[in-house]
């Protein structure tokens, strides 16, 4: 196990040489821990929050800046500060990520496909809806029928909601006849959605991160750099797992590197929990001063913290 020392430094060279972007980072803060202190945050707060990670005040207020002008936040002024929080069609996005994010473990499996046709949806929306169904896991088997094995569909059912497609598109439950078909879509499902690439995905996230776990089980890394650490691996924890089509067990390779990585990411979250929360709010604003403490839901995720 490589050796680590943890501090400020590892936290932007980290950020650095995955390239994550000051944005997406933006986003990150406010769907992981802004949204669970009453939403909105001092846009100086932000500053301070961000420039560890190597981004610079300019960098700051230029991404605020465009996630506003792309409807993801809305600002309040009062006097000469601004103040900023998630829209809410952002809310409703990164509430159906958090249930991904922040699930306790994989669900049980009834063997059923969920498969869908978009018979009626427009071609000049066809393109936003193939978006939306890649990243809730499906993929396209043939002819545009997309498919996914799961008969769970929340997420699916809030989509065709949000972009007025009910009566647009239609919603099969299909399963395998036999033992040999299940295997052939297995096989098939395994290079329509990519597992290799993802597995070197997760692999990248286990080198990284588990050395920081056995370091942080002996050394209290402090309210500061426990908000940093967490803010970073939930970030790049969220880049692979949103790339994963969340597939039973029964449609994996055998020892799936995924499981791995999820339960990692709950211990080293659960590790960081408390120092984080007290960072918060002691040290970011709104307008009515230090942030709330935390929403009581935050204790459920990860299935418990």
């Amino acid at each position: 196990m490589v050796e680590v020392n943890i501090g400020p430094e590892l936290i932007s060279q980290r950020a650095a040489e995955r390239n994550v972007s000051c944005t997406s980072m933006v986003v990150t803060v406010f769907g992981d821990s802004i949204s669970q202190h009453g939403g909105w945050i001092w846009l100086g707060s932000l500053i301070q929050a961000l420039v560890p990670f190597g981004y610079t005040e300019r960098l700051v207020r230029t991404a605020v800046f465009r996630l506003a002008q792309q409807d993801w936040l809305q600002i309040k002024k009062i006097g000469r500060r601004s103040y900023y929080c998630f829209t809410d069609s952002a809310n409703h996005f990164t509430e159906k990520a958090a249930r991904r994010i922040y699930s306790a473990s994989t669900r049980e499996w009834d063997g059923s496909w969920t498969l869908v046709s978009p018979v009626f949806v427009p071609e000049d929306r066809k393109g936003e809806f193939r978006k939306s169904m890649l990243w809730q896991g499906y993929h396209s088997l043939v002819n545009g029928m997309y498919a996914h094995p799961s008969s769970e569909k929340t997420s699916l059912e809030e989509t065709l909601h949000e972009q007025n497609l009910l009566g647009k598109v239609i919603v099969f439950s299909a399963s395998a006849n036999d033992p040999n078909s299940q295997a052939a879509l297995k096989t098939l499902a395994e290079q329509k959605w990519n597992l290799d690439e993802l597995r070197g995905m997760y692999g990248d996230f286990l080198r990284f991160y588990q050395p920081l776990v056995l370091e942080l089980g002996k050394n209290n890394p402090g309210p500061e750099l426990s908000f940093q650490i967490r803010t970073l691996m939930l970030h790049e924890y969220r880049r692979v797992l949103l790339r994963d089509p969340d597939f039973p067990e029964a449609m994996l390779p055998n020892g799936w590197i995924g499981f791995e990585a999820n339960d990692l990411a709950r211990r080293l979250y659960a590790l960081l929990s408390e120092n984080s929360l007290d960072h918060l709010h002691k040290n970011m604003e709104n307008a009515q001063g230090a942030l709330p403490k935390v929403n009581p839901q935050y204790f459920k995720r990860f299935g418990g913290i």
